[in-house]
């Protein structure tokens, strides 16, 4: 049964996407922060072993990524969408909308982390699929259309308005244009 996560973060948080851009941007991260805690969204686990926490928004595939990561990993997702294979649920994070990657960045702050790098989620219409590596179950391996992508942009905005973006950075795309780069 999921519970509440009580565990306050420090330092700087690289939290990973599923872009093509995913390890390059993680390796650019980790010069600028090495040492920091790694986290992901979704399938990020299982291509980056160092991840022990993930975020989804999805929590029917909760167990799809415990068992694609293949080894123990802690599964995070909002107080009004957890299940069974959710291991920890967030009430702060009830409402908040957007791509799975902003809204993991948010989580990552909710965490306690100082500072959030984004690694392999630019957010970009030029960069729709999932890196080679990802295990995704979709045939095309296409990560969303380009007309879902510039919705998830306009609610990077709203975020980034309403403050709750405040020490997130990216390393690469729309969202470094958006939230800047780590300096």
């Amino acid at each position: 049964m999921p519970q509440p996560y009580d565990v306050q973060h420090k330092g700087c948080a690289i939290i990973c996407g599923a872009a093509p851009c995913v390890f390059e941007d993680l390796a650019n991260a980790l010069k600028l922060r090495p040492g920091s805690t790694i986290v992901g969204v979704n399938n990020a686990a299982a291509i980056i072993p160092e991840i022990e926490h993930i975020w989804t928004q999805h929590n029917s595939y909760a167990q799809e990524y415990k068992t694609k990561a293949g080894r123990p990993i802690k599964v995070h997702a909002r107080a009004d969408i957890v299940g069974d294979d959710v291991d920890y649920w967030w009430t702060s994070m009830v409402g908040i909308k957007g791509s799975s990657g902003v809204v993991a960045a948010i989580w990552a702050k909710a965490m306690g982390f100082d500072e959030v790098i984004m690694a392999g989620i630019p957010l970009s219409v030029s960069s729709t699929d999932y890196h080679a590596q990802y295990p995704d179950s979709k045939p095309d391996r296409v990560f969303a259309p380009a007309n879902n992508i510039e919705h998830w942009q306009r609610f990077l905005y709203i975020h980034k308005e309403h403050g709750r973006m405040d020490g997130v950075t990216s390393v690469s795309g729309y969202t470094r244009q958006v939230l800047g780069a780590p300096c």
